[in-house]
């Protein structure tokens, strides 16, 4: 109370007590009851038992009601409703008012203690969203005491006394109302209150001074707080200088901190930090799996044996191989469902119908490396099975082997028939057509038809035997059943009788087993099963844990991944595979008293959730959050739910999400306040490390993406030219990196001198030793240790590395230059399909087209702090190369290049549509062949002039040289598309088709006066 004099509540205070009887009714029809009230309380006496209620164990005021037979007076606790009747008829008159102000006096004190709890709150702590909660209810429940009875003396003769009163809980309905602009004003306010405090120990902590972003991310303490920070901004900073500030402010003590890092090099260092820059070794930072070593330790009073496959990935992948080999060794119907899988079911089915062109196909099966079991590299999935047929019956056969006559298309090319028999002199075709009769949307039905005609028409000129599959076949699941029948019809073989030939039935599955393991398939296999072992055991798919004889498969959790799964044949065929596997690592691991990374994660979260572990930490704060997996976002939220007041403080950016393959999440932090509960979202957008030119590329290139959330990263460093840089090159022979006799990997960068060209010119910017990174998707994308050994030999002011993009994360260097920037199988970004069942145990994959390998590459494009170069083979560069190209402010002009490498827009392949024309050197000479090769077999000539290359694009109807000072031009043939050549006859001269063989069938005829050549108008000078 504010007021020294006394109030009406004060002298009610100061009186004895007064007793309310009982009305003249009580006499003669009810039981004797007296009611004594007093300053504490009241006393009721019912035949001699008395019940003593407190003001303060009234929740509302005693209230009065009268009757026929007198007042009824209720006094009401939380319990119960005490309930008294026929007391004296003037009782409200005389006691009313009385009562109310005991029991205000009595029950003020706990509104007035509510009042400045709530003041401690909001002045000496952050405002949690649920001490905002928790106040806004605590308010509600004392207003619903207060209010109904302050609104109805608010005109009685009490009300003037009960001012005060009003007032004091006039101030709490304050806090019921409170909206959100006064709610961001309070935190405001405590913040400002805490830099100015603690300003000090912000500019100290660290070597320079913590910027505002920093120093407010460290006071910022909602119940669950997201740091969204980008590349180079100094989260570990933050990180400290929260640790420090928590414990300065005396907020929090060293053993209810708890820092996770994302592996022991991470929490290794953040330790280091610590001690250097808080000089305590009170708080260490540890790892997820060393937080569930821990908390199982302390529930089972001994610390778990760790079995050596946690620590050791080779070691795990070396016993899952041998124990599948065993299965495949041991046990027949184990061999048939390997062979089966493989055969059937190792790739993603997709059919011409589903792609928008060719090329799309052919890209498709170019990037997942689709092969035979005998390694040829089929164009679809029908040669695909037919191939696995023949071979596992022991069938021997030819792939696109040559036609046994000379029979040409009118290209000049030799019809090669997709399989040929030798020992049944039999060829086979399979047509891309469905029942319909219908072709895929890309090709011409009138011109596929034909060419089957001509197909046809070559077999009966010849009298040789083929066999026409379909894609209908397949569709119908007859395509295998049906070539075996019409094989056994055939009556004519070489050298014995069909029967002694081959068999409808597969060869045995053992010699099926030894040449799967000889290409590699069973291996690759092996390690897709000890991928799928972590993954299953990380999404929680047992009933139980543990005991390998308590284990059992969840049938609704598989149905589930089945179901949602992108092939569900396959991924049920790989559950068929992966079972037995499961069940004997589990049996090891509890033969052996041990377990692994998976579990110290899963028991550790069943002991949190269950109570057995009570967590003593107050403030979780969690390193690298964007590569956070669902299981241990789950043991965080689970230790925050075991502890009063816990908060979590997540720091993690989105934009470097780049672990989804083991099991990360992205969504766990772009939809952070969805999983957890309602969030405090702060960034660090000022980055220390790269300049603005290398932020502008790298931001705008990550934001094409829009579920990435939105930043704006500013530079310290401010330069006025491009920062980052191409190099244009074209790659060795075969398209990527080659292996030699002696197995050295031959880099395509370093073959053709593209890395030291990019090392030469760094060189000549710097006067004093710098660091380089050589960054690759694949370590084994990058030269050798000898090589860079050499390279920084010949370079001594460059100090250079290799590192591969993942590798680099958390890193940074002066320059980076960036390299395996191709298509394909170890293409960048990777556009090979992973397994479904793979797939489906991971985190649901983005809608965005490459969303994972574009933050991937941001994160390769980040770690330089000066300049970034990439070098790529125009000719085969992938989508984000492009990109770059089309659509940002990068420098084009610092190195020469090729005619083929600027104008590689104008060299599409004709026939695929998505390839580009690459330059080739073959025994008769340069030519360009498509970058879909194999599998796309169209070639063009070089200009004749010059050898550079010639473009389509330029003028319909001619092909132009590409070099420019060269203008050769030569017209195309308007009925097969070739170019024509300049002949001479008695009429004068005249254009030619040059795939002209007179009289041959397939002959083009076609050819055009030279004088009636519409020759471009852009062209001066005609041949």
């Amino acid at each position: 109370m504010n007021s020294n004099s006394p109030t009406s509540v004060d002298i009610i205070e100061q009186q004895s007590v007064f007793n309310i009887s009982a009305s003249i009714f009580h006499r003669f029809i009810g039981i004797p009851t007296t009611i004594k009230v007093c300053s504490r309380g009241v006393v009721i006496d019912v035949e001699n038992n008395s019940t003593n209620i407190s003001w303060q164990d009234l929740t509302v005021p005693p209230s009065f009601h009268l009757s026929f037979f007198g007042q009824i007076i209720s006094f009401k606790t939380e319990k119960r409703n005490y309930v008294y009747s026929m007391l004296a008829y003037s009782a409200k008159r005389k006691y009313k008012n009385m009562c109310e102000q005991l029991w205000a006096s009595a029950n003020i004190h706990r509104v007035e203690s509510l009042l400045t709890a709530i003041e401690n709150f909001t002045t000496n702590r952050y405002l949690r969203q649920s001490t905002l909660e928790r106040i806004q209810l605590a308010s509600k429940q004392e207003l619903v005491r207060w209010l109904p009875w302050l609104n109805a003396n608010r005109s009685s003769n009490a009300a003037k006394s009960l001012a005060n009163i009003s007032i004091i809980v006039q101030r709490l309905s304050y806090y019921q109302i409170w909206n959100e602009q006064e709610i961001a004003d309070s935190r405001e306010s405590y913040i400002a209150e805490q830099l100015q405090i603690h300003k000090s120990f912000f500019d100290q902590v660290e070597s320079d001074p913590l910027t505002q972003c920093q120093r407010r991310a460290c006071i910022i303490d909602n119940d669950n707080n997201l740091l969204l920070a980008g590349a180079g901004t100094g989260k570990t900073s933050v990180m400290v200088g929260r640790t420090g500030y928590l414990l300065k402010s005396l907020q929090g003590k060293s053993e209810e901190i708890l820092l996770l890092a994302y592996g022991r090099k991470a929490a290794s260092e953040m330790d280091d930090r610590i001690r250097e820059k808080l000089s305590t070794d009170r708080i260490s930072a540890t790892t997820f799996h060393s937080l569930g070593l821990s908390i199982i330790a302390q529930v089972e009073g001994k610390k778990p044996k760790i079995s050596a496959f946690a620590e050791d990935e080779k070691a795990k992948l070396a016993w899952i191989q041998g124990y599948f080999d065993t299965l495949i060794n041991d046990s027949a119907h184990y061999r048939e469902l390997v062979v089966d899988y493989l055969t059937n079911y190792e790739y993603i089915e997709r059919s011409a119908f589903d792609f928008k062109s060719l090329g799309e196909s052919y890209q498709y099966f170019n990037d997942n490396d689709i092969r035979s079991f005998k390694g040829e590299q089929v164009r679809n999935f029908g040669q695909l099975y037919i191939a696995n047929a023949l071979f596992s019956h022991g069938i021997a056969y030819q792939y696109q082997a040559k036609y046994g006559y000379d029979v040409q298309t009118t290209a000049g090319k030799q019809y090669q028939p997709d399989f040929f028999l030798p020992e049944l002199n039999v060829y086979i075709d399979y047509h891309e057509i469905d029942h319909n009769g219908n072709t895929a949307t890309y090709i011409d039905d009138d011109t596929y038809l034909q060419r089957i005609e001509w197909q046809r028409a070559a077999h009966e000129n010849y009298n040789t035997d083929c066999i026409e599959l379909n894609y209908a076949q397949q569709q119908e699941g007859k395509l295998i059943s049906t070539l075996m029948q019409l094989l056994m019809e055939r009556k004519t073989p070489v050298q014995a009788p069909s029967n002694e030939l081959f068999s409808t039935e597969p060869i045995p599955t053992e010699f099926m087993t030894d040449t799967l393991k000889e290409n590699g398939k069973i291996t690759t296999l092996a390690t897709l099963m000890c991928q799928l072992v972590g993954l299953y055991k990380a999404a929680c798919l047992e009933i139980s844990l543990g005991n390998t004889s308590n284990r059992r498969f969840n049938n609704a959790k598989h149905e589930e991944v089945i179901a949602a799964s992108l092939a569900p044949k396959q991924t049920t065929r790989a559950f068929t595979l992966l079972n037995p596997i499961l069940t004997a690592y589990e049996q090891h691991l509890s033969n052996s008293g041990e377990i692994d990374f998976e579990d110290m994660i899963n028991k550790a979260l069943s002991y949190v959730k269950t109570d057995k572990f009570k967590s003593p930490w107050r403030y979780i704060m969690v390193d690298e959050f964007q590569d956070i997996s669902e299981p241990r976002a789950r043991l965080v939220k689970a230790l925050r739910d075991n502890k009063k007041e816990c908060s979590i403080f997540a720091v993690g950016d989105d934009w470097q999400a780049i672990y989804r393959f083991s099991g990360a999440d992205v969504s766990l932090t772009t939809q952070f306040a969805r999983y957890f509960g309602a969030t405090t979202q702060s960034a660090l957008m000022q980055t220390f490390r790269f300049n603005n030119q290398i932020a502008k590329v790298a931001t705008d290139f990550i934001s094409k993406n829009p579920a990435q959330i939105s930043k704006s990263i500013s530079s310290i460093k401010q330069v006025d030219a491009p920062a980052v840089s191409l190099l244009k090159r074209e790659s060795s022979q075969n398209n990527m990196a080659k292996t030699m006799s002696n197995k050295t990997m031959i880099i395509d960068e370093m073959a053709n001198g593209a890395i030291d060209e990019v090392l030469t010119a760094i060189s000549a910017k710097v006067c004093k030793p710098i660091t380089v990174y050589l960054l690759a998707r694949f370590w084994f994308l990058l030269p050798t240790s000898i090589d860079i050994k050499r390279l920084n030999n010949q370079y001594p002011l460059l100090a250079i590395e290799g590192q591969s993009f993942h590798a680099s994360k958390g890193k940074e260097a002066d320059y980076v230059i960036i390299i395996g920037m191709k298509k394909g199988i170890h293409g960048f970004p990777s556009a090979k399909t992973t397994p479904a069942i793979h797939e489906a145990l991971l985190a649901k994959e983005e809608s965005f087209k490459y969303a994972e390998e574009r933050r991937l590459f941001y994160v390769a494009l980040t770690r330089a702090k000066d300049r970034a170069y990439i070098i790529a083979d125009m000719s085969d560069s992938n989508n984000f190369v492009q990109e770059l190209v089309n659509d940002h402010h990068i420098e084009l002009n610092e190195f020469d290049s090729t005619t083929s490498q600027s104008s590689v827009a104008d060299l599409p392949c004709m026939v695929c549509d998505t390839g580009l024309l690459k330059k080739r050197t073959g025994r008769f000479g340069t030519f360009y062949a498509c970058s879909n090769s194999p599998r796309c077999q169209h070639k063009e000539k070089p200009c004749a002039n010059c050898d550079s290359p010639m473009t389509r694009k330029r003028y319909p109807g001619f092909k132009t040289c590409l070099n420019q000072p060269c203008k050769n031009i030569v017209p195309t043939c308007v009925q097969c598309n070739a170019e024509m050549v300049l002949r001479k006859s008695n009429k004068g001269e005249f254009w030619g088709c040059q795939n002209y063989r007179g009289n041959d069938p397939m002959s083009c005829k076609n050819s055009v006066d030279n004088a009636n050549i519409n020759w471009p108008e852009l062209i001066t000078e005609y041949p």
